[in-house]
């Protein structure tokens, strides 16, 4: 069941505490006043009595009087003897005979004086069994000597119980008296007492609502001045519906917001600072090859036979080319390891996309007298992966030109599509060179080169053979490759031999309703 909105409220929960706290006090004071004020009896002695020895007790004394009804020196004796017992219990026992008439009681004259008469047939009817003794036989008075007997016993001077009673033996409490001038003072002490409560109620309750709620604000304090002071991870409890509940869901909301802006920032700052190291690690060498040619050309322009000039125009392309290439890897990587790059995934045929790749690096290839080839197992070929097409044909592309490059006039680089239990699985082979063992397990780190010499003679140009269509290494094909392939929740492996070439390997996941033969086979396992 929703509560209504105005519960949620800090006005509604304090005054609900108030009375909840008012609620307790009271009933505090009602259990108090029950057990003190209005206790039935003084003492457990007193209580035992009336509840369980009374009864018994005044069969045995009427046993006692029954032979001595005609001598009143021994009933007096007798009565006042059990008055002085039972006198610490408050309780009284008048024998009347047969006409009501007070014959005797514990208290002497005091209470022959006071209970004379009482009406013969009312006592006859206390003696039956089901006669109740908290009814109250005369309304008129509450305090009535009738109203306080609680056991009758009749008494019969011959042995015969069918005749009349000739006595009865009744027991009763005595009447509660009171002064007027005590009953004043207990109500100005009542009184003086009540305006002690109230006065210690009203401030005991402020105090324990005052510190409920300075509990909660406290707490709010401590979260939003620990955040002021760099503790950017620190929340406040908001479990609550009311202000202070919302004010401090504001604040972990503002606080997750400008947590977020300031990793953004860091982001940001890091992307740059990437950014620089990168530029400036890897833009020296082609930068000083330029500077070294151009100053050659501009030296003795006259004295360089036109081959000579052509060739070193040749170098000072290939290094414009290779520091245009060298700056747009470097800002992809950057973009991809600060977290700027954000996938895009679409549902697109996966051999199609490499039929695109294989035809982009054609001119490449030729130029390096590489044979590019295409390979499908089953219908992999139709298959539709879910991923972003962009991101895995930089990847794709990067591995090719790799292959090409590290490879030897003749070879040839082989990309193959075929299912697995994942979806499918793209697979680049070369049989160039190969990488080195102790290579491998640094290929994928940025600027990382394992043919540094002949790299190295490349971008200063001693490498006259090479074309101006040729890019030069940047040592970040591969680490852009890897961070695609990670970020699609993949792994690329890697496969070489010095000497035989190299297998580079990613998987890829079907889209949704797509399936091949060997994920068919997968899934029925």
């Amino acid at each position: 069941m929703k509560m209504p909105r105005f519960t949620h409220s800090l006005h509604f929960r304090m005054s609900a505490l108030f009375l909840v706290l008012l609620g307790l006090s009271v009933g505090g004071y009602y259990l108090w006043i029950d057990a003190t004020v209005f206790k039935a009896y003084d003492s457990t002695e007193e209580q035992t009595w009336y509840e369980e020895k009374q009864e018994p007790e005044l069969r045995e004394l009427a046993a006692r009087v029954t032979p001595v009804l005609d001598r009143g020196p021994a009933l007096a004796d007798i009565l006042t003897e059990y008055g002085r017992r039972i006198a610490p219990y408050k309780a009284e026992v008048v024998l009347f005979d047969a006409q009501g008439y007070n014959m005797v009681s514990t208290a002497g004259d005091s209470l022959a004086l006071a209970v004379k008469h009482v009406d013969p047939d009312l006592l006859r009817n206390m003696t039956a069994d089901d006669w109740d003794f908290s009814s109250y036989p005369l309304d008129g008075d509450i305090d009535a000597f009738e109203n306080r007997i609680i056991d009758v016993v009749p008494i019969h001077a011959a042995a015969d119980s069918t005749r009349p009673a000739d006595a009865f033996l009744v027991a009763s409490f005595q009447p509660i008296t009171m002064d007027v001038a005590d009953i004043r003072s207990d109500w100005q002490i009542f009184g003086i007492r009540a305006l002690i409560v109230i006065l210690g109620y009203a401030i005991v309750t402020a105090l324990i609502i005052m510190a409920w709620a300075s509990r909660r604000i406290r707490n709010l304090t401590n979260g939003v001045a620990a955040f002021a002071e760099g503790d950017f991870d620190r929340r406040v409890s908001a479990g609550s519906a009311d202000e202070i509940g919302i004010l401090g869901r504001h604040f972990n909301t503002m606080a997750e917001r400008i947590k977020h802006m300031m990793e953004e920032i860091g982001a940001k700052e890091e992307f740059q600072r990437q950014l620089i190291a990168n530029v400036s690690h890897d833009l020296r060498t082609p930068l000083a090859s330029l500077r070294g040619y151009i100053e050659t050309l501009n030296m003795d322009p006259e004295n360089l036979d036109p081959d000579e000039r052509a060739r070193y125009l040749d170098i000072i392309q290939n290094n414009l080319d290779h520091l245009d290439q060298l700056i747009e890897r470097t800002l992809i990587l950057s973009r991809l390891e600060s977290g700027q790059t954000h996938l895009r995934r679409e549902t697109f045929p996966v051999g199609e996309l490499v039929d695109s790749i294989l035809a982009r690096c054609e001119g490449f290839a030729a130029s390096r007298r590489v044979n590019l080839e295409f390979e499908v197992d089953g219908e992999a070929q139709d298959a539709l992966v879910h991923a972003d097409a962009l991101q895995i044909g930089q990847a794709l592309q990067n591995l090719v030109e790799n292959g090409i490059k590290f490879n030897h006039p003749g070879g040839h680089v082989v990309v193959r599509i075929q299912p697995c239990p994942e979806g499918v699985e793209i697979t680049v082979t070369d049989n160039g060179a190969g990488i080195p063992a102790e290579d491998l397990p640094r290929i994928f780190d940025r600027f990382y080169i394992g043919e540094k010499s002949r790299t190295r003679s490349s971008l200063i140009g001693d490498d006259r053979t090479r074309s101006s269509a040729v890019p030069l290494s940047s040592g970040l094909g591969l680490a852009i490759a890897h961070k695609i392939i990670t970020g699609h929740g993949s792994e690329l492996k890697v496969d070489s031999k010095v000497g035989t070439g190299s297998v580079f390997s990613f998987r890829l996941p079907l889209a949704a309703g797509d399936t091949t033969p060997a994920a068919d086979e997968a899934a029925a396992d």
